[in-house]
């Protein structure tokens, strides 16, 4: 099911039923994505959709949560919860290499795939007592990422508590792949020279002292 709904997506070293089982290796597009059970949920049946409780045990992600098709959809999911690495996250993503500290959990109520893109999606990320170790050291505190989707793009609204350097900011995705990102860093008195050297290579100093880093493309 889950391989015809998500291009690139193979079950290796696979033991069980369609109704119980577990396979060694989940992989996506060639990566890793670790151990995978699922169990069969006959009750999802009555709000047609079929639905299975999923369990990950992986480098990037360790968590549960239930994972299904729906009429109209290409994935449904709800109620996941778990924890992702934010280094090997963080990475694929950002400028320059990072090596972070603290654990950031995932928690996803709802969300639906619809041709490929989220119609649907209601979920958080929370950094707790988040550092980054590398390229400079620095503690953010508690970092929490809210996201949404309007069936027209994803968004994501970012900020930050109980840390002497203030973040906030936010993001969206298209359909199409274009994506746009904006963050407003303000250091902290504790800020290293290193820290405000990196802030003004990635972004424009603001007034009032604080650095604007934007971004904008095509996936």
């Amino acid at each position: 099911m889950l391989e015809t709904a998500v291009p690139g997506l193979s079950f290796q070293a696979v033991g069980g039923t369609i109704f119980s089982g577990q396979a060694g290796q989940l992989v996506l597009d060639g990566q890793v994505l670790g151990r995978v059970g699922w169990s069969f949920r006959p009750l999802a049946l009555a709000l047609g959709r079929i639905e299975y409780h999923v369990t990950l045990d992986g480098p990037v992600f360790t968590g549960s949560g239930n994972l299904g098709t729906a009429p109209g959809a290409d994935l449904v999911a709800h109620d996941v919860t778990g924890e992702i690495k934010p280094d090997l996250l963080l990475n694929g993503y950002v400028p320059v290499p990072v090596q972070t500290d603290g654990p950031v959990m995932l928690t996803l109520a709802t969300l639906r795939i619809e041709d490929g893109f989220p119609d649907e999606l209601v979920a958080v990320l929370r950094w707790k007592d988040a550092v980054l170790v590398e390229p400079v050291e620095l503690a953010l505190g508690q970092v929490e990422v809210n996201l949404g989707s309007t069936g027209d793009s994803v968004a994501g609204e970012i900020g930050n508590t109980a840390a002497e350097t203030e973040v906030s900011g936010d993001f969206s995705i298209l359909p199409e792949g274009k994506y746009r990102f904006q963050l407003l860093v303000n250091p902290g008195q504790g800020a290293t020279p290193g820290f405000i050297d990196m802030l003004g290579s990635l972004g424009e100093l603001q007034a009032g002292g604080a650095y604007l880093i934007t971004d904008s493309g095509e996936w």
